[in-house]
């Protein structure tokens, strides 16, 4: 009976290791390129100029059931290179382990959302990063056993890394119940490198950007973990390569949040696809608020020169952005808003206006760096094929703001 019992085991352990293939990384990387090409190609082969003025009986059925298998073949070429971003968290485990070693204190690691699923590319660049956010709050951020006793806080103190999906995002969360960031040191930090004036008091959400800077720190000792100055502009840097943003939350002595929103895929990018000028653009349509040509009555302009338009959208105003301007070209043969259309973004500072002279479509377009020469082009985040074979820059809405 026993044998029969250990023979049943056997067998259901074969059959699932039987259900799963090793498939090397690179292997899938070239079957989204190839799977790339093939949408460009479908895409260039349906809006061909030589079909214009021929009526192909079912064509555009064909066609739209064409797009719908390539999409298809797209997304679940994505899912084939994603893994489980617990397979990143628990490799935190024994960093924790000797940080208490090294720190003298006692921290719980706490895991929520492991099963949520990340693109393999990104996950191996996240690991740096979050390896450095987790070293300042254990550093920094958690009191020692002493200080958390007096504060009535548990002796140990608790880091925790979660995970959840938001729509094509995926927040990764660095909590801790810690001491949080100091308002009035940082502050005086940076009024003392000029970021801020004597009298300016800058909101949280503006404040806690400057610990991004090169160099700053306000660690009154250097360790062997962290104190430098160096690592959270590097930690910024690396974000923006991979299309996030980076969020904190702190409140004095309670603890510090931080958040960081990455794409779910760096391959394909769900757009929408609208021309200023000359020149295209695309942006993430998960960002995107509404869409609407607005009246003379609904703009206004601030400021002393009224170089600052806002447009009224119910009982909001929201400032407005025009390219030209924020790429420092001449505006001398400006459009009046009301002949042009805003595309409203949300973004973490608010919503901001776009104004566009044509909205050409939704798309999912493949993603693709900027070459060296052009890659530090203000609010990128790389360019985007189309399948008319023209290129779009994609736009980092946090920078329009």
């Amino acid at each position: 009976m026993n044998k029969e019992i250990e023979n049943d085991t056997n067998s259901n352990a074969s059959a699932q290791q039987a259900a799963f293939l090793r498939i090397p990384v690179e292997k899938v990387a070239r079957l989204m390129d190839i799977v790339g090409e093939l949408g460009l190609s479908v895409s260039e082969t349906i809006n061909s100029p030589d079909l214009k003025g021929i009526e192909l009986d079912e064509f555009e059925k064909s066609a739209h059931r064409l797009k719908m298998i390539v999409r298809e073949i797209q997304d679940i070429s994505t899912e084939l290179r994603q893994v489980e971003i617990g397979e990143v968290f628990r490799r935190m485990r024994r960093m924790i382990r000797e940080l208490e070693r090294q720190t003298d204190k006692k921290i719980n690691l706490v895991f929520e959302g492991e099963e949520v699923e990340i693109d393999k590319v990104v996950v191996d660049r996240l690991y740096e990063p979050l390896v450095h956010i987790v070293r300042n709050s254990a550093d920094h951020g958690l009191e020692s056993t002493a200080e958390r006793i007096a504060c009535g806080k548990p002796d140990a103190g608790t880091i925790t890394l979660s995970a959840t999906q938001v729509g094509g995002d995926i927040n990764i969360t660095i909590a801790d119940d810690g001491r949080g960031l100091h308002r009035e040191r940082i502050l005086a930090k940076a009024r003392e490198r000029g970021l801020f004036g004597i009298n300016e008091e800058p909101s949280d959400d503006m404040l806690w950007k400057v610990i991004f800077q090169p160099g700053f720190s306000t660690a009154e000792a250097v360790t062997n973990l962290s104190g430098r100055g160096v690592g959270m502009d590097v930690l910024n840097n690396t974000i923006k390569e991979l299309r996030g943003r980076i969020t904190i939350h702190s409140v004095w002595g309670v603890g510090a949040r931080v958040t960081l929103s990455i794409p779910l895929t760096l391959a394909f990018l769900d757009s929408l696809v609208v021309r200023v000028g000359n020149r295209l653009y695309a942006t993430p349509i998960d960002v995107v608020s509404e869409i609407f040509q607005p009246l003379d009555s609904q703009i206004t302009h601030i400021s002393a020169d009224n170089n600052i338009e806002v447009v009224k959208v119910r009982d909001s105003f929201i400032p407005v952005c025009r390219l030209n301007k924020f790429y420092g070209e001449s505006d001398d043969m400006q459009i009046a808003l009301s002949s042009q259309i805003i595309v409203v973004f949300n973004t973490s500072q608010g919503q901001v206006g776009l104004p566009v002279d044509e909205i050409f479509d939704q798309q999912q377009v493949v993603m693709k760096p900027l070459p060296s020469s052009l890659g530090k082009i203000r609010a990128s985040l790389g360019c985007a094929l189309l399948g008319t074979g023209e290129v779009a820059t994609v736009l980092d809405c946090e920078q329009l703001v």
